[in-house]
């Protein structure tokens, strides 16, 4: 009841208008990272991984927010047979895919055609896995490649900004299917997969390792980037992908036969980016 409450709260707010101030507030070049020292201690942040010195080493909260680690910090578990963990966070939900439908809370569901714009983009995945991780403020918050593949299509669509908390997400299951969110379409031996970098209130912006950023060179209309043939670019699981500035939710969905999750993950366990989420059931390149 709360959360719906909070949700409806949140729907009469400009909320477009406060994520633009907290995008300002990001870029924020105060002096001796002020900013950057309260929220490291605020949130509990090992800062010890993180690749420059802080807070000296950046900017700004924004740059902060999109660190890179050192090299080791987060490495791919096992071989090419397992599906990596794409980013530090919850593990909110996870399974199987009915009918092109993404099952929530009590019998709720939402469209794979909402979440992934359109019935061309859903189709393969029907009957196929998913798993949705929500990334809170003290996490890491780059995305990496779960599997190696090849890209295909990036498919930006606008949205709102309502917060994806698991307690909001669980009062409106929609919320994820609606928000501003950023999917990218992979070629894998034996299927296809999909990163869905899922907006929230207060994200300054999502940012591709391809060049597109929604704060930057997105219209905010539906826009479709496609990589015929040898044209898409080719990523190792592991590899950079995408980033937020200020935290949000990834989905990843995966083509039926393509892969399946490991019996010991839970709903609501903590994860890290690189542990193994799943195996894959075809054989990889």
């Amino acid at each position: 009841m709360l959360a719906r409450l909070l949700v409806r709260l949140h729907s009469l707010l400009p909320l477009l208008t406060l994520s633009r101030l907290a995008a300002r507030a990001a870029r924020f070049r105060g002096p001796g990272g002020l900013l950057i020292r309260a929220f490291a201690r605020i949130y509990s942040i090992n800062t010890a991984e993180a690749a420059k010195p802080v807070p000296q080493g950046y900017a700004s909260l924004g740059e902060f927010f999109a660190r890179e680690l050192k090299p080791g910090a987060r490495h791919p578990d096992g071989g090419e047979e397992r599906v990596a963990c794409p980013a530090d966070g919850l593990l909110t939900q996870f399974g199987s895919i009915s009918d092109a439908l993404l099952p929530e809370g009590k019998g709720v569901r939402y469209s794979m055609e909402q979440l992934l714009g359109g019935p061309r983009c859903a189709q393969p995945y029907k009957h196929g896995r998913f798993a949705v991780i929500y990334l809170r403020p003290s996490d890491y918050h780059r995305v990496h490649m779960p599997m190696s593949g090849q890209l295909r299509e990036i498919v930006y669509l606008p949205g709102q900004r309502l917060p994806v908390k698991p307690a909001v997400i669980k009062a409106m299951p929609s919320t994820l299917a609606t928000n501003e969110r950023v999917a990218l379409h992979f070629d894998a031996a034996g299927g296809k997969f999909c990163v869905v970098m899922v907006g929230a209130l207060n994200v300054g912006s999502i940012s591709t390792a391809f060049g597109i950023r929604t704060d930057a060179n997105v219209p905010e209309v539906r826009t479709r980037w496609r990589f015929p043939g040898p044209s898409g670019e080719k990523r190792n699981r592991g590899d950079d992908l995408a980033h937020f500035r200020l935290g949000s939710t990834v989905v990843l969905t995966a083509t039926q036969g393509l892969a399946d999750w490991l019996p010991e993950r839970r709903e609501g366990e903590e994860v890290r980016c690189g542990q193994a989420l799943g195996r894959r059931l075809s054989a990889p390149a």
